[in-house]
């Protein structure tokens, strides 16, 4: 209930240092809120990810999409999979759809490109 809610933001604003521990402020702008690099509430979609990746090593075609709405974790449950992507000896390319391009249907797409032309290009 709204009591509760009010309740947590202002222990928040009161004790910052629970919420905040050795983050870097930085990465929390474009990353989301991460504690100790685990992704929080998004183990289950994250295994379904996993998943996903692992059929298409067995040569299986996979799309996976990742929505919501702002502030719900996308971006750190995407950067999260990348990581395992990476570690796993994959190319990980991420393209993020943003409301101020919404002319360019296809802008999330072509960054994906530009960053597997950059990965070629090395």
């Amino acid at each position: 209930d709204m009591s509760e809610m009010r309740d947590d933001l202002q222990l928040m604003l009161d004790k910052p240092s629970i919420y905040l521990h050795d983050q870097d402020m930085g990465l929390l702008s474009t990353a989301g809120l991460q504690i100790g690099g685990t992704v929080f509430g998004r183990n289950a979609e994250l295994s379904t990810i996993k998943e996903a990746y692992r059929r298409t090593m067995s040569g299986d075609s996979e799309l996976v999409t990742i929505y919501g709405h702002s502030g719900t974790g996308k971006s750190t449950l995407a950067h999260e999979f990348g990581k395992h992507v990476l570690v796993n000896g994959g190319i990980f390319l991420l393209g993020k759809f943003d409301q101020r391009q919404q002319g360019k249907p296809f802008s999330a797409l072509a960054s994906a490109f530009n960053q597997y032309c950059g990965i070629l290009m090395q």
